[in-house]
């Protein structure tokens, strides 16, 4: 064999190595960029409801699950019913309401740490914006490494409380690692601001990440059940049915569907997050 052809062709042999490996490395990046982020390693979890009964509802035996792995669970509830009987005029702030008390209940049923009432009434006309500060400001204070809500995007949503809900915990989770916004402290940067890990939704017809809820789907349904005024038999039949429709085609029993976003996804970013 000629020397020249003994080159050509080991010159193509390392060509075609280093092809390869740009491609596994393009391959490797590629999936750090379109995989969703996960939701087992993290250490702090805050959970925003629109309503006392949302995230028993919508992500109860997600929450379950990561309390079984160690998970700090926090709920906030953005809206509750002091300002729905007239029962509680004149002392929105002195009594505990029925759906509160079944709130803290159904915490307490599935080992979650209570972060608070927002105090905004159901249906109320508050913006997003509004809202949105309120929960920054609880972001900042537990610092979790992902907030969850209802999916304001959900294509057959029709509840203003869950879209304005679910595009505040948007605006929150970015606005809270801003270190100007809303406003500076004594004319200097803010220390308290946050960088969350990333946004999930529960509710969501675009999931990108299926719960094994099998082994927690009785907690969940216990959990549900502390919400007395609400628990009627045909929503506690349907919960059960649909969470055996996500599960269809895989090996689980029950599942729940989110959509997970990272910190990295979470602006300009139009790749799909698969």
């Amino acid at each position: 064999m000629k020397i020249k052809e003994i080159f050509r062709k080991r010159n193509n042999s390392i060509k075609f190595a280093t092809a390869k490996s740009v491609l596994t490395a393009a391959t490797s990046a590629a999936d750090l960029l379109c995989s969703p982020p996960d939701l087992s390693k993290a250490k702090k979890v805050l959970f925003v409801q629109p309503h006392p009964d949302d995230n028993q509802i919508g992500a109860g035996g997600t929450i379950a699950w990561l309390r079984s792995l160690g998970v700090e669970v926090y709920e906030l509830t953005v809206t509750d019913d002091r300002f729905a009987e007239p029962e509680y005029i004149g002392k929105e702030n002195e009594v505990q309401t029925i759906r509160q008390k079944e709130a803290l209940a159904a915490q307490q049923m599935l080992g979650m740490k209570n972060a608070g009432f927002l105090g905004f009434a159901d249906k109320n006309d508050a913006s997003e914006r509004e809202i949105s500060l309120k929960i920054v400001e609880v972001i900042r204070e537990i610092k979790p490494d992902y907030v969850l809500t209802a999916d304001p995007n959900l294509s057959n949503e029709c509840h203003s409380d869950h879209i304005k809900v679910g595009n505040a915990v948007k605006y929150a989770v970015m606005d809270a690692q801003c270190n100007f916004y809303p406003e500076f402290i004594d004319g200097k940067l803010r220390e308290d601001a946050w960088k969350c890990k990333g946004v999930g939704f529960y509710y969501t017809d675009a999931p990108n990440t299926l719960v094994d809820i099998t082994e927690f789907e009785e907690l969940k349904m216990k959990a549900i059940k502390c919400h007395v005024s609400q628990a009627e038999p045909a929503l506690l039949a349907a919960i059960m049915l649909q969470q055996t429709m996500f599960a269809e085609g895989t090996e689980f029993k029950a599942a729940e569907p989110l959509r997970l976003i990272s910190d990295l996804q979470m602006h300009c970013f139009n790749l799909p997050i698969v």
